[in-house]
């Protein structure tokens, strides 16, 4: 579209090549694609159904460079993968205000008055503005491991339930079918899949992968082990299935078709794969030849997405875990398919899975696995070898010393007194029969080594407390009253001075569970955009910045969102703004109070599905000119400046001068109302004419000098009013501050950069993977109560005990990925206000498959709010240089299960391996 080619100006050279179709307008259609129709014409190609070429002519050839490659290069907004929840729904684009499709990461049971609407209802129907009840979806669809899929349409397919098709919509097929779980032994053959993939789709199927500079045919397959989509290519063709984050279709890729000029008529046929690789989002655009192929893809994928996720949740399941494992290495050893490992093969395995031993001990188990004598082994002598090599001598001691009656059988009266004393689980007694049968011997009907194994590492044991995975709070408090998880500069996706600006950062923040956004709104050549002002930063239109974040506003929680709007423009763009505001979000748009008597914030329950605006009003009984010193985000009493870069210092001059407000826009701020702040003692109790509904923001570093001096007043000020903080300007590279530091004084919107993910995200992601991820983690009551809201010594210390015991398959840096790993274990704990306490391991040479330690970190805590208290196990690479990050895991202390667990690893961009695990045992307890 021509106003979008008035931006790419905007964009630095470096990052003009970075240009794709996800930015900008390239995702959605809009109030603008028919305006523009003249200007986009529909190219004519075709695709020949005997010669299978695209008819590519001069005049119709991409110009733009690299618009289509794929998303532009950035840190992935990911939480690890059983973090990660995905939706068997599309999404309407045309008419977003009017149409709703919601997926949550919970239980349908744990939410209030949702039990009736679980099924499709009338897309028209509109959110009540009127009434301070809950407001519910017209759609609402659960389902925690599928593959999120957007659309033009919303289309829900089950087993039981096939979709009407609709007259010019697109068909789409998509599969929510469970797969069965068994915790018994399973014999596993090489080329058995535990799960149906199309044959045609596992042999391979031509499809044509488009980019901006050309379409090419290639042939595309699944490989069902492996957990792939691979095709043939010069590079490495492959996509990991689950680092997929997003299918879309239909409406979703109408602009990238346009812009690889692609005919209408075979939309119907075109699925682009979001994913990351590398730590960077990046896309994959596909066209089928017909529609019966790309439904057979798009189902199979499903299929084959909601099995390997399946594999992530806790841990997943033993037996499954373990036969994907033996798949992958089998192939991976066995280069030329003649179903023999001799013993070179062998060796070489070993090395490029960790495993250190002398060529000696290497050959015994070797000879050991090769029954038959026949020097190689075949896949059941495979199994045989994978099984004596991964032999866990802690383990073994530890079931012997729990069987007293048996030494190979553990009673269900053994396993509930392992349950009782040692894991510290209070269940009902069905709840404990059920457990062990579950993981019993199926022919026995008793627990053996194995099915012990199998509860150890299943999600039954999860180091995170099932409860707080729930939504296991009360929502009916005021908003004042939540922690709610924030971002900063949403639209950026890398460097504060001269990052990229892209919807996308919108996309998966809200896709990952994010409650308040923030939009940057400047003067555009054809309307408001969106960037950060007086950098080098690039520009979207402020319609689609808004249209994305209606699409995806829901998706994650049902709980309200909140846009932080930072508006710089004249009064003319200002009622632009109003207008694409009301016109795209609709009645999800909050714009009146719900009753003329209210004394505090509503609820999020009462917000349900709604969206607020955080600005500045007029004064009452003004108009249009409304002139302040100083912006929400620049304390009045704050004399120093976080920011010193050109931006921020053309923004002080901007800030002294007269700022305008729309009366339009003004109209839609109701429960955020952005005001300057003067103190503790102007916004207690209405004094001042401080409102309820009155908010300040506060840079970083003014917020931990009140936090130093005046920290209970703070508390008090929290527990009535919203406060937003942000990280300070000197954090250009977009880095993070470490959250738990201002939860203590009780804000509720502490901003961060999410497309860096230090330590910062880390916590972040942490404190808000309780209640459900939801967004919303509701505050220590001593916070909520003004009367508890007051200085005390009666915090209880406790003791906490961290027995690393071992480790399993730990994977090694990527650049030192020929040498075999040392290992050690950090376990660090955050506690508000004071430095990180550190404790490590000692290194383990040569052994990063099965490294064994058995020792014993303690730490002391004594803070009076123990629900913001965190503990992050790090897993490091020992070098003579510098040590190499292998892996981390971050919870908080209250969500720690007690008793022997096994702590899932992520990498350094939050994915969490499917293999790598630390084993310990957690014990908490007051100190004495």
């Amino acid at each position: 579209m021509e106003s979008n080619k008035s931006l790419v100006k905007h964009k630095s050279v470096d990052q003009a090549v970075k240009l794709d179709a996800f930015e900008n307008d390239t995702h959605y259609t809009d109030a603008r694609t028919d305006s523009n129709a003249s200007r986009n014409k529909e190219p004519s190609h075709t695709i020949g159904q005997n010669n299978k070429t695209f008819d590519t002519s001069s005049e119709n050839k991409v110009k733009s460079k690299d618009t289509l490659n794929s998303l532009v290069d950035s840190k992935p907004l990911t939480r690890s993968h059983s973090d990660i929840n995905f939706s068997i729904n599309t999404q309407p684009l045309v008419s977003p205000a009017l149409h709703h499709s919601h997926t949550f990461p919970l239980d349908k049971s744990s939410y209030r008055n949702l039990d009736n609407h679980s099924s499709i209802q009338n897309t028209d129907e509109k959110v009540k503005n009127s009434s301070k009840a809950s407001t519910s979806p017209p759609t609402n669809t659960y389902n925690n491991n599928a593959l999120q899929i957007t659309s033009s349409k919303i289309i829900t397919l089950t087993e039981n339930e096939p979709a009407k098709k609709e007259k010019k919509e697109i068909k789409s097929h998509i599969l929510s079918k469970s797969v069965p779980v068994t915790s018994s032994p399973v014999e596993v053959h090489p080329h058995t899949d535990d799960i149906f993939v199309d044959p045609c789709i596992a042999q391979g199927t031509t499809l044509y992968k488009v980019s901006a500079k050309k379409k090419q045919r290639r042939t595309f397959r699944i490989d069902v082990d492996q957990g792939r989509i691979l095709w043939d290519s010069k590079k490495s063709g492959k996509v990991n299935i689950e680092n997929i984050k997003e299918l879309r279709i239909g409406e979703a890729i109408r602009n990238i078709r346009i812009h690889a000029k692609i005919g209408k008529e075979y939309e119907d046929r075109w699925f682009t794969i979001i994913y990351v690789e590398a730590g960077k989002y990046k896309s994959l655009h596909l066209l089928a030849e017909t529609a019966d192929l790309f439904n057979k893809w798009v189902v199979n994928l499903q299929r084959l997405y909601l099995h390997r996720k399946d594999m992530m949740g806790g841990l997943g399941h033993l037996r499954k875990r373990h036969s994907i494992w033996l798949k992958q290495h089998w192939k991976q050893a066995n280069k030329d398919g003649d179903s023999k490992l001799v013993f070179d093969e062998v060796s070489r395995l070993c090395r490029q899975l960790n495993i250190n031993m002398s060529r000696q001990s290497l050959r015994e188990k070797f000879d050991e696995a090769d029954l038959q004598k026949n020097g190689w082994l075949d896949f059941t002598d495979f199994q045989r070898f994978v099984k004596i090599i991964k032999k866990r001598n802690e383990l073994d001691g530890l079931f012997i010393s729990l069987a007293n009656t048996k030494t190979d059988i553990l009673t269900l009266q053994e396993f509930k007194n392992f349950l009782l004393n040692e894991q510290k689980c209070n269940l009902k007694d069905e709840d404990y029969d059920n457990l062990y049968y579950k993981f019993c011997d199926k022919d026995l009907n008793e627990m053996s080594l194995e099915g012990f194994t199998s509860f150890l590492m299943s999600s039954d044991n999860s180091v995170f407390a099932p409860d707080h995975a729930r939504l296991c709070q009360d929502m009916t408090h005021p908003l004042s009253h939540y922690f709610i998880e924030s971002s900063h500069n949403t639209y950026l996706l890398g460097h504060q001075l001269t990052g990229e600006s892209s919807i996308e950062g919108y996309i998966r923040v809200l896709q990952q569970g994010c409650r308040c956004v923030e939009i940057d709104c400047w003067d555009g050549p054809d309307g408001p955009v969106v960037t950060h002002g007086h950098t080098w930063t690039s520009k979207i239109l402020f319609q689609d910045a808004i249209t994305a974040i209606c699409t995806y506003a829901f998706k994650a929680s049902p709980y309200p969102l909140i846009l932080s709007l930072e508006v710089h423009c004249s009064i003319e763009q200002q009622e632009q703004m109003a207008k694409i505001l009301r016109e795209i979000l609709g009645d999800r748009l909050v714009t009146e109070f719900f009753s003329d008597d209210e004394s505090e914030l509503p609820s999020p329950e009462c917000l349900m599905y709604r969206i607020l605006l955080k600005g500045k009003n007029l004064p009452h009984g003004a108009t249009e000119d409304f002139f302040d010193s100083a912006t929400d985000t620049e304390s009045a009493t704050d004399p120093e400046s976080d920011i010193e870069s050109s931006k921020d210092n053309a923004d002080k001059k901007h800030k002294k001068g007269k700022s305008k407000i729309a009366k339009a826009l003004s109209d839609l701020v109701i429960y955020c109302s952005a005001v300057k702040f003067k103190g503790f003692d102007n916004s207690h109790d209405n004094k001042g004419n401080s409102k309820f509904y009155h908010m300040s923001s506060f840079s970083e570093r003014f917020a931990t000098r009140l936090n130093k001096t005046d920290r209970q007043s703070f508390i008090q000020h929290n527990s009535r009013h919203l406060s937003r903080i942000y990280p300070s300007g000197y954090r250009i590279a977009s880095s993070n501050y470490e959250p738990h530091h201002q939860w203590m004084v009780g804000s509720q919107l502490v901003a961060l950069n999410w497309q860096t993910f230090d330590l910062g995200m880390q916590i972040n992601q942490a404190m808000f993977s309780v209640n459900g991820r939801c967004g919303y983690v509701l505050k220590p009551e001593r916070m909520r109560n003004l009367e508890l809201a007051t200085p005390s010594n009666s915090s209880t210390q406790f003791t906490l005990d961290i027995e690393v015991i071992s480790a399993q398959q730990l994977i090694g840096p990527k650049d030192f990925f020929k040498e075999i790993i040392d290992p050690f274990v950090e376990v660090e704990l955050l506690v508000p206000g004071a430095d990180v306490v550190k404790k490590k391991t000692k290194t383990i040479l040569d052994n990063g498959f099965n490294p064994f330690w058995k020792e014993t970190l303690s730490f002391t805590i004594d803070f009076e709010y123990l629900e913001l208290v965190f503990l992050r196990f790090t897993a490091w690479d020992e070098d003579v240089r510098i040590n190499e990050f292998i892996g981390y895991y971050c919870i908080p202390v209250v969500s720690l299960q007690q008793g022997y667990r096994h702590i899932p690893l992520n990498d350094a961009n939050g994915e969490q391996y499917m293999f790598s695990t630390l084993f310990v045992h957690i014990s908490l307890k007051p100190a004495l």
